[in-house]
């Protein structure tokens, strides 16, 4: 059966290949043992690979994954790599099927025949064959091509760039890929010679990252692929389709000094020294990068022998860490546990040997100096399977003064309170000062309940009040509610939860609706309530606050869990968990994305289905910068242009532009030349604003 779209971890032992070139058998062999001293002074062990090599990366890496070798003069025991020598057709199958994990399915013994016009050397035969049959080649394309070139037999003719990206491209399982971007337009000037049989494949390659042309603006289609390039396409492969080998470890840097690194993978700690044969990468450059440029608690991948890295990749840029806030309780020093309290609820934090305590200025403490109620910041790890403090700061001193009392007035300038012992206080507003009514969103000072609310107010350094919290009531939020009954004359509402939970409701001269972020009044709102819409309901007691009705569902995503297909949001401050039905992602940019594309914090939007509380449709937010090239101002279309020249069409159709100031624009505030950003929602275009 033809590969699609099937991808499987393969283990350095199926796929170590020789990249020498010539005729007769290919010959596997051990990677050439090379000494610290030498990998310190190049990027890679080959004597023809300077530093500086645009393939020296890649080189390195599949060197020391054991995947390429090179030739050793038994002269002086030198080693070169050869990066500008051509490799044969026949040559480039037999590693895209080790590449793919498929070699060892090859028939040695079977008898093959292939048309009279399709030669190969008799040692690549039974894998020819294999990858007609797993459709890495397509055999009449192939007999075609044979027979047309009546300069070179087909399996010594040079591998051009344009057939070897075919030939990746259905190795790695994305053919379909190829085939949506066939008529794709390339950004290539050269693309006019790319053969009209290897477009898709070319589109899809670049995408991919797996190549790029030979300049920024030429692919070269016809030109040989070198053993340089073919090691480079191999090496882009891996950051999408990921391999195994024998010493190579991804995971999250926990400890680094001048010598060693430790890497988190799989549940344990490894260490691994480090010393000046160590060679460094950045998986955003080609060129060698340093040790500094290693994140601690960031993502990366170790290649090690004998308990040392000889090659490390910074895979992210992102430290896998958090910062809780609170006060300082205890600590107890046997299960190695520090208690802080949290919004009044207490909260421990493991540690280990090696934490690190300061106080604001940077000066070191140890735990016995930690004082009760302390303000503490903590930063502990997100990658291990229980969070660890790797950090406290203890604040110095109190960054604010605090004020309880019963609300009795208050606005944006001036706020009053009647405290405990019955004295009126009131104090000046600081501008931005935030009002706090747990399970609502934005509040104002208007949703404040005189005589009634106890409030805490936050006073900065000047006595005026930054934030206003009410402790005595929170708002409760009903998401997914089915209104099935309202009482004009009683006001009442009877609303059903996603547990099929009746609540009567009532409604009040301050109860506000709204219909996909719009406010309407009652009768409209009572005309949505036969129309099938879901409801999220707020309420305090039994006082109807707000209805908002909508079949989508807005929020940041907390959790995916794909075998048992749900979705967990953080919407309307509430966190939901919600099945959902869509096989597809709604991705700008990314036709082939699926759930393993989204992440924790990811902002989506999901399209509900109207008879069941589930998702059908999951569109994930994003952004991207463009620099304009021309408006369509009949057809309101915007044509941009992509970071790697790529050109491309956004309807302006219900779309929002803002000049930089964020300020409203219109059309013609779109300029050739200009850059913007354009935010979407799923693949939809809905915000288009210029860049400062």
């Amino acid at each position: 059966m033809p590969m699609e779209l099937n991808w499987r971890k393969i283990m350095t032992g199926a796929i170590v290949v020789s990249l020498a070139t010539g005729s007769g058998a290919a010959v596997l062999s051990s990677p050439i043992e090379v000494k610290a001293e030498t990998l310190a002074s190049a990027a890679s062990p080959f004597t023809d690979v300077n530093a500086g090599h645009w393939a020296e990366k890649h080189i390195a890496k599949l060197y020391l994954q054991g995947v390429i070798d090179g030739y050793k003069n038994a002269a002086d025991g030198t080693s070169t790599f050869k990066p500008e020598k051509s490799v044969s057709q026949q040559e480039a199958v037999l590693m895209a099927l080790r590449f793919a994990g498929l070699v060892d399915q090859a028939d040695d013994d079977a008898i093959i025949v292939f048309d009279q016009k399709f030669v190969v050397s008799e040692f690549f035969k039974a894998y020819i064959e294999l990858a007609f049959t797993e459709g890495l080649l397509d055999r009449e394309e192939e007999y075609a091509l044979a027979a047309a070139d009546t300069q070179n037999t087909w399996g010594t003719k040079p591998a051009s760039r344009e057939w070897v990206t075919k030939l990746i491209i259905r190795a790695i399982g994305q053919k379909s890929a190829a085939d949506q971007l066939q008529n794709s337009e390339s950004h290539f000037e050269d693309a006019g010679d790319i053969d009209t049989r290897y477009k898709g494949y070319v589109n899809a390659a670049v995408q991919l990252g797996l190549v790029k042309g030979m300049t920024e603006t030429t692919f070269a289609p016809d030109k040989a692929v070198t053993r340089a390039s073919l090691a480079t396409l191999l090496s882009r492969a891996q950051s999408s389709f990921p391999m195994e080998y024998e010493g190579q470890v991804s995971g999250v840097v926990s400890n680094l000094t001048d010598t060693s690194l430790t890497l988190y993978s799989d549940g344990k700690e490894t260490t691994y020294t480090l010393d000046a044969g160590t060679l460094y990468f950045h998986y955003n450059s080609e060129k060698p990068a340093t040790k500094d440029q290693l994140l601690e608690f960031g993502d990366a991948t170790v290649i090690a022998k004998d308990g040392k890295a000889l090659y490390v990749e910074v895979q992210g840029d992102k430290q896998h860490t958090e910062t809780i806030s609170g006060t300082f309780a205890r600590y107890n020093a046997a299960e190695s546990t520090i208690y802080i309290w949290v919004n009044d609820k207490p909260v421990e934090i493991p540690y280990e040997a090696g934490l690190v305590i300061e106080d604001a200025n940077g000066k070191a403490l140890s735990i016995l100096d930690l004082k009760a109620n302390a303000n503490l910041t903590i930063v502990q790890d997100t990658f291990r399977e229980t969070p660890t403090a790797i950090r406290i700061v203890a604040a110095t001193a109190p960054t604010a003064t605090m004020i309880a009392g019963t609300f009795q007035s208050g606005d944006k300038n001036i706020i009053t309170v009647r405290t405990s012992d019955g004295s009126l206080v009131s104090k000046d507003v600081a501008p931005g000062a935030t009002i706090e009514i747990k399970g609502l969103e934005k509040p104002g000072f208007e949703d404040l309940i005189k005589s009634e609310d106890t409030v805490e107010l936050t006073l900065n350094a000047n006595d005026q009040v930054t934030a206003v919290k009410v402790t005595n009531r929170e708002i409760d939020v009903m998401m997914g509610a089915r209104i099935t009954q309202y009482d004009g004359k009683y006001k009442f509402m009877t609303v059903v939860d996603l547990n099929g939970e009746p609540f009567s409701l009532k409604l009040t001269d301050k109860s506000a609706f709204d219909y996909t972020g719009s406010s309407i009044d009652l009768n409209t709102a009572i005309s949505l309530i036969s129309q099938n819409y879901y409801a999220t309901v707020r309420y305090t007691d039994n006082l109807i606050v707000s209805v908002s009705f909508s079949n989508l569902l807005s929020g940041s995503v907390t959790a995916i869990d794909t075998k048992l297909k749900t979705i967990t949001l953080l919407a309307n401050g509430s966190t939901i968990t919600l099945p959902y039905t869509a096989t597809l992602i709604e991705l700008a940019g990314r036709p082939l994305a699926n759930h393993l594309d989204i992440d924790p914090g990811d902002v989506v939007t999901l399209n509900l289905n109207p008879a069941k509380f589930e998702a059908s449709l999951i569109r994930v937010h994003s952004a991207a910068k463009y620099t304009v090239t021309s408006i369509d101002t009949t057809k309101n279309i915007l044509k941009v242009k992509t970071s790697t020249n790529l050109t491309q069409e956004i309807s302006l159709n219900n779309v929002e532009i803002l000049l930089a100031n964020g300020t409203k624009g219109t059309v013609s505030s779109l300029k050739a030349g200009t850059s913007v950003e354009v935010s979407y929602v799923g693949s939809s275009a809905v915000k288009v604003q210029l860049n400062g």
